[in-house]
C-alpha cells in the first residue's frame, strides 16, 4: 500500500479531513493512517475490531496533532457496546477510508450512520469500488470469492458511493480515480427528508 498511499492516497486523505470540527466517528481505524490529518478541532471515537490493528494506531495517535483528542475503540460498527458512546444525531462526520469493502451488512451500517448524524452531518468515503465497466466489473466478481479469503475479508464488488446515495445522502463532492482499481473519493451530507431504510 506504501507506493498508492504516497501517490494517490495522502492528499486524498488530507483533503478530506483536515476540515472537520466537532465529534467524528472513524469506521475501521487500522493502523492509524488518517490520525495525522485531523486538526485539533475535532473529537474523534475510532473503532476497530482487530486488536492487533489497534496497538499499531496507538502509537500514531500519540503522535498526532489531534493526540487525546482521539479515543479508540476495540470494536466494529455493529457491536451493540458502541451505543454507549454514540447517541443518535450526535455526530458531526462518519469517516470511511478503505473499510466499506470489508465491513459486515454494508447496507445497513450505511443507515444506522444516517441515524448517528446530525442533521447535516457529513460522510466521508474514500474507497475502492467496482468497476463501471461491464468487463472489469465481471472479472472483479469472478475473483472476488478468492480474493476476499486472501485479503481479510476484502470485497471488490461493493459499491460504496451508490450505498450512501440509496441512503438518501446529499453529494457535496465526488470524484472517480483509478489505481489498478476504481476509487471513489467523496463527501456526503445527511438529508433528514429523504432518509432511507434501503
Amino acid at each position: 500500500m506504501q507506493g498508492l498511499e504516497k501517490s494517490h492516497l495522502h492528499a486524498r486523505r488530507s483533503r478530506l479531513l483536515k476540515g472537520l470540527t466537532g465529534s467524528v466517528l472513524e469506521i475501521g481505524v487500522g493502523t492509524g493512517v488518517n490520525f495525522e490529518h485531523y486538526n485539533n478541532s475535532v473529537q474523534v471515537i475510532g473503532i476497530e475490531p482487530s486488536s492487533g490493528m489497534l496497538q499499531l494506531a496507538e502509537k500514531k495517535r500519540e503522535k498526532s496533532l489531534a493526540g487525546t483528542r482521539i479515543q479508540l475503540l476495540n470494536v466494529g460498527w455493529e457491536d451493540p457496546t458502541l451505543l454507549q458512546h454514540i447517541a443518535t444525531e450526535s455526530l458531526d462526520a462518519i469517516v470511511c477510508t478503505l473499510v466499506m469493502c470489508t465491513i459486515p451488512a454494508s447496507e445497513k451500517a450505511v443507515v444506522q450512520f444516517s441515524q448517528w448524524l446530525k442533521p447535516h452531518g457529513k460522510l466521508i468515503l474514500l474507497e475502492h469500488i467496482q468497476s463501471p465497466r461491464s468487463v472489469p466489473a465481471a472479472f472483479q466478481q469472478f475473483i472476488n470469492p478468492l480474493w476476499r479469503q486472501l485479503a481479510g475479508g476484502c470485497n471488490l464488488t461493493r459499491k460504496s458511493d451508490q450505498l450512501a446515495e440509496l441512503a438518501g445522502f446529499k453529494i457535496l463532492e465526488k470524484s472517480y480515480f483509478k489505481y489498478g482499481i476504481s476509487f471513489v473519493e467523496a463527501t456526503y451530507q445527511k438529508e433528514v427528508s429523504t432518509f432511507s431504510t434501503l
